[in-house]
């Protein structure tokens, strides 16, 4: 048997080395470039973040309906487990089945969200922000009470429906669906039975109230994460709060036009929340710091949509909140159109060998592996058993 692992060693460093080689004479290194300044603008025909935005979030400090006392609806799937509240309709309660607080299977469940009341909240939400000529009060906010046509659990190929009618014409549906792994898809229509159009525009908000608990390894990045039309790029917790001012946004804050691809979020160590909006279309990233309440959070703004009376309009955005899974990012990359999903895991420096020899290494393991393995963050063949101490 011991024999037996030493070939496997040796086979595994010889393909490794030959990977290298292969690589180095194949593809070198491309020279250092300097990226150009993305702008800053919003897309044509949305408008800039009025007070409404804010509702969902300031709502926190003056209700705990928002938060663990709210009626909810059970999530059950083989990754992962918690609820919704059916108050603002917050994704906001959730657990990694598959990974433990330490080695010991008995240990807590990974923790990756909680909702306000909580020590450390953290969140997902999508809505409607108003337009010219509509109300704040025309449209759902955090102290919404959604009803729910079925009372779940939410699981794979069993999505939950939730709506809202504002009693002025406006009736609000909101499908939300996930798949076996760590993908929900947010499906919000809006139909307009009154006389008056209606202008609005879709947003989504991961919001984290202070630090989370955090590695601090040089190597790896943990802080915001977003992809701009193809560019990558990383802001530490402690660069966000020194964001400038923005007075548009009353925060520190970073807002970046994507024309058409793209997502952002919150990366961890061995875990990540991202936002993608619908691919092919302009939406705006925003990435901002609440000093106040110390609550960094990373937003996608769509543009203006207007609803003509009788009509109903749709939008749809995905949320991945899991581990950060080598297999399941490269599949929702390559599957789900998720475009540079793969670079959400922190190839280091040197990613030009790493993200090859990685790829080889997990093959290996699952070739001559004594047990299958999920591949979860680069440089670990194996899902790691604890979460960041």
């Amino acid at each position: 048997m011991e024999e037996q692992n030493n070939k496997n060693l040796i086979l595994a460093m010889v393909l490794s080395g030959l990977v290298m080689l292969v690589w180095f004479i194949f593809f070198p290194p491309p020279e250092p470039t300097v990226e150009p300044q993305v702008a800053t603008t919003e897309p044509a025909g949305t408008v800039s973040e009025p007070a409404a935005i804010a509702t969902p979030e300031t709502a926190d400090a003056q209700s705990s309906d928002a938060g663990a006392e709210a009626p909810r609806l059970p999530i059950d799937t083989p990754r992962l487990s918690g609820s919704i509240s059916l108050v603002g309709a917050r994704i906001d309660d959730l657990s990694l089945k598959t990974y433990h607080e330490t080695i010991d299977a008995g240990s807590p469940e990974v923790r990756l969200l909680s909702p306000t009341g909580e020590s450390t909240p953290y969140y997902a939400v999508v809505g409607w922000a108003p337009g010219t000529g509509t109300a704040a009060g025309d449209l759902p906010d955090a102290k919404t009470l959604w009803t729910a046509t079925s009372p779940g659990p939410l699981a794979p190929g069993k999505p939950v429906v939730l709506t809202w009618d504002n009693g002025r014409g406006l009736v609000f549906s909101r499908e939300i669906a996930v798949d076996e792994k760590y993908l929900f898809t947010v499906t919000d229509k809006v139909r307009n039975s009154g006389t008056a159009a209606a202008a609005m525009y879709p947003y989504g908000i991961i919001a984290r109230h202070g630090l989370p608990p955090m590695q601090s390894i040089f190597v790896v990045h943990e802080g915001m994460v977003r992809s701009t039309d193809g560019t990558l790029e990383e802001i530490r917790y402690d660069d966000i709060v020194d964001l400038d001012q923005d007075p548009a946004e009353g925060a520190a804050a970073e807002t970046v036009l994507a024309e058409g691809q793209g997502w952002i979020g919150f990366t961890d160590h061995y875990w990540m929340t991202v936002l993608i909006p619908e691919q092919g279309k302009p939406f705006t990233q925003v990435t901002k710091h609440l000093a106040d309440r110390d609550k960094y959070q990373a937003e996608i703004r769509q543009p203006v949509v207007t609803v003509a009376p009788g009509a109903e309009v749709t939008n749809s955005v995905r949320l991945f909140a899991g581990a950060k899974e080598w297999e399941a990012i490269s599949a929702y990359q390559a599957e789900a159109g998720i475009p540079d999903f793969i670079n959400s895991i922190d190839w280091g420096w040197f990613y030009f060998l790493t993200k090859p020899i990685f790829k080889v290494l997990h093959w290996l393991n699952q070739l001559i592996g004594h047990r299958p393995q999920r591949s979860c963050v680069a440089g670990s063949p194996r899902p790691m058993p604890s979460s960041v101490p």
